[in-house]
């Protein structure tokens, strides 16, 4: 059946039901948190999660606001890498197998390590929940990198997390312990408090070309008050901001997203990651209701946020900058979990890159990776496109500053007689090329076990496994390490 006939209003006519079954998986029960068996729907223009569990009964979950978007990102999915080394052997299924075993389809692109659980913040929205208790040792640490290096080989980025990962009383040792050439990056997940009152410590990490990702949720008191616990963090945000920017700290900004609260702010934040250089991401978090979240008022499960809901927000938001067809899942994880743009700097603005680029090789540049590829394949697809705009003059808008874009970022990332490693490549692609992601966590009412085996996003824990951040977040937090 088409993706058409799937949306015909009598696509389930005569079937005795007012849906179209899309499949099976397994989940969660949202009030024991047992798996059970579910199915997935299509009703009413939006695809579902049903499950009845034998003990609380049946429950539903939206899990697209969009079925025409669920169904065209199936064909988004790609052969795997897997790692050069599994944790775990498969046993008893997934997820209680985890991790990684042999039966996972995706390798880590993007190791977290918590390095602590105390916080300076009680956000009720946080997908967590803090004991304050735990520093993780340097020893610890060290042997969490070896491992992650022997099990990929190489790794695009590795993100230090917590609780809030400032509050480590030796960040900046962890830090120069990660800084290997295994490794391109080291990127830091933090609330700002810290960076807002300490411009000195931006300045260290700016020494050691960290990256920080600043949790930033809007600028309005009453959502900041709802999301985060304190009304007052609006001054303490724009003075992170600042001294990120003073120190030159590449930055992404990080903004959980509740329907009902903080939608207006994706508008806010697309603006500043225009405008600001030292802004090279923007990573949308429609939010999940799991951890401390679980409890979070307002929160219907058959009206949360999805993928799609925010695609329509940017297009709504971005004043023309940004359509629903410059999105696209992105071809590493689950095409449930991910979507995403580029946007190639032009002399006045920026242009998102599906726009001129051909769809095939803009996936080809993303596939399995967690940041735009650099080698090879990005020259090809330069040069191709470039080949293209020549040919094509006139019929793709804005192609003469386009192509001027893409010959000046070709000489300066591939100089000819030149060789230069591919991180250096890479931080002058940042430069030319911005990005904005939409990463979708599960909850509860959300959990699918075949978007948890392909999974990218990996907790890296001191016993060598990598488990997957949903199954983390939604079955195991809840016990003792």
């Amino acid at each position: 059946m088409s993706i058409a006939e799937y949306l015909s209003p009598g696509a389930a006519s005569g079937r005795q039901r007012d849906y179209v079954y899309l499949g099976a998986t397994r989940t969660v029960c949202p009030a024991c948190h047992q798996l059970v068996e579910a199915i997935r729907l299509l009703r009413d223009g939006k695809v579902y999660l049903r499950r009845r569990c034998p003990q609380d009964g049946l429950h539903e979950a939206v899990i697209s606001g969009d079925a025409e978007w669920f169904l065209s990102s199936q064909s988004y999915v790609k052969p795997a890498w897997v790692p050069l080394e599994f944790s775990t052997r498969v046993q008893d299924g997934c997820p209680q197998d985890c991790g990684l075993c042999p039966d996972h389809q995706q390798h880590s692109c993007v190791p977290i390590i918590d390095i602590t659980n105390h916080c300076n913040l009680n956000c009720p929205i946080c997908l967590i929940t803090n004991d304050h208790d735990r520093h993780m040792s340097r020893d610890t640490f060290a042997g969490i990198i070896k491992g992650l290096v022997r099990k990929e080989g190489t790794l695009d980025t590795i993100l230090l997390f917590g609780g809030e990962p400032t509050l480590h009383p030796d960040l900046l040792g962890l830090v120069d312990v990660a800084s290997r050439p295994e490794i391109a990056r080291v990127s830091l997940t933090t609330n700002g408090i810290r960076l807002a009152a300490e411009p000195e410590l931006c300045g260290e990490l700016a020494k050691r070309h960290v990256y920080v990702n600043l949790q930033f949720d809007g600028l309005d008191p009453a959502a900041l008050a709802q999301l985060r616990g304190r009304g007052d963090l609006a001054a303490t945000k724009q003075r992170a901001l600042a001294n990120l920017e003073a120190a030159g700290v590449p930055t992404a900004l990080m903004a959980t997203v509740v329907r009902g609260v903080n939608e207006s702010c994706i508008g806010e934040c697309i603006r500043l990651l225009v405008e600001k250089e030292f802004v090279l991401s923007l990573v949308i978090q429609p939010a999940a209701f799991t951890g401390t979240g679980a409890t979070f008022a307002p929160h219907d499960p058959l009206q949360a946020l999805t993928i799609p809901d925010v695609v329509r927000l940017c297009e709504e938001q971005s004043a023309g900058r940004l359509v629903r067809s410059d999105f696209h899942p992105m071809p590493c994880a689950h095409p449930s979990c991910f979507a995403l743009t580029y946007l190639l700097r032009t002399d006045d603005g920026f242009v998102p890159l599906p726009r001129f680029i051909e769809l095939e090789r803009f996936l080809r540049v993303m596939t399995n990776r967690a940041m735009m590829s650099t080698g090879d394949d990005l020259e090809d697809t330069m040069r191709a496109t470039i080949d293209l705009l020549w040919t094509s003059a006139g019929q793709i808008p804005d192609s003469e500053k386009i192509l001027y874009a893409l010959k000046q970022a070709l000489t300066l990332m591939y100089p000819v007689g030149r060789g230069i490693r591919e991180r250096e490549r890479a931080r002058i692609g940042e430069g030319l090329v911005k990005s904005i992601y939409i990463h979708a966590f599960m909850d509860e009412h959300t959990f699918d076990v075949e978007r948890a085996r392909k999974c990218c996003t990996h907790y890296a824990l001191p016993d060598g496994r990598l488990i997957p951040c949903c199954v983390d977040n939604v079955l195991h937090r809840r016990r003792p390490r």
